[in-house]
């Protein structure tokens, strides 16, 4: 499979640039133990030390890949979609951080191995008709703070293909307006929480960092995974996840905002109108 190709490709950039130790090895750090904003109760990295290793400073970057367990029972279509998407340019990242590295040794300061967490996994409804995986890119270049983003991939699985935004509805603009409002709520509430006692009003927090996010940007309608109904499982709305710097500053850490299927049934195109149940979500969201 390509996914298999991919990570044997990256062992073995990672021996290259390893293999040589500076005059002053750096303390080990656990790539684990950088800090982190805090994440969603569903976030992919609630698992503190899963499959990280210990690195120290004669190491330039390590690459830890993970992907869903058995992918070799996916639809060939779909698994080579997530292995391409798991797909990153490794070779390029080594030779930033060895660069580093060599900056640092000449320079007589630390150097900070760097590291890149990819984690794809099922998120969402484990049955039914739409499925998604959600990417989580978790990278530390020896800055001040590691950077998290996202991916997503939502999967019909009867038609057997990726599908997007426009594909659920009939009248796309119509059904960003109405998601667009439930998600400035959910943010909004997200907000007047972990922000209470700084003075911003509700106007200073969507006028700073919300409606920015969304102003003349139609991908960001793309940003979700489908959501899980608390009793079938089967899709029940769009959760719509938020990295860092997206709707909040770095300090506020990522954003999940779940939009539930009653809010837009009327406005599925007639293919997924049977798709949704809009039973209540699941828990936690």
């Amino acid at each position: 499979m390509m996914y298999r190709t991919s990570l044997i490709g990256v062992l073995g950039l990672l021996a290259a640039a390893c293999g040589e130790s500076p005059a002053n090895e750096a303390e080990e750090v656990r790539v684990t133990e950088l800090q982190k904003p805090d994440q969603p109760a569903s976030g992919s990295f609630d698992a503190p030390g899963k499959g990280i290793a210990v690195v120290s400073g004669s190491q330039a970057i390590t690459i830890d890949i993970s992907l869903p367990a058995g992918m070799d029972s996916f639809d060939p279509a779909l698994a080579d979609l997530i292995a391409a998407r798991a797909d990153i340019d490794s070779e390029a990242l080594v030779t930033s951080a060895e660069i580093d590295r060599r900056e640092a040794e000449n320079g007589g300061y630390p150097f900070h191995p760097h590291s890149l967490e990819v984690t794809w996994e099922q998120d969402g409804p484990q049955e039914g008709r739409l499925i998604s995986f959600l990417g989580s890119y978790y990278a530390y270049e020896g800055g001040a703070h590691p950077n998290l983003s996202f991916e997503m991939i939502n999967w019909d699985r009867e038609a057997a293909r990726e599908v997007g935004f426009g594909d659920l509805f009939e009248d796309t603009a119509e059904a960003r307006q109405i998601v667009r409002d439930a998600l400035f709520d959910l943010i909004l509430a997200a907000k007047r929480e972990r922000l209470a006692g700084d003075g911003q009003s509700d106007e200073e927090m969507l006028d700073t960092w919300v409606r920015p996010a969304f102003e003349s940007n139609d991908a960001v309608y793309e940003r979700f995974t489908f959501a899980r109904g608390a009793d079938t499982g089967v899709a029940a709305g769009l959760v719509y996840h938020f990295a860092p710097y997206a709707v909040g500053s770095y300090a506020e850490g990522p954003y999940e905002a779940a939009v539930p299927a009653s809010v837009f049934l009327d406005q599925l195109s007639p293919a997924y109108s049977g798709a949704f149940s809009d039973e209540a979500l699941a828990d936690v969201y």
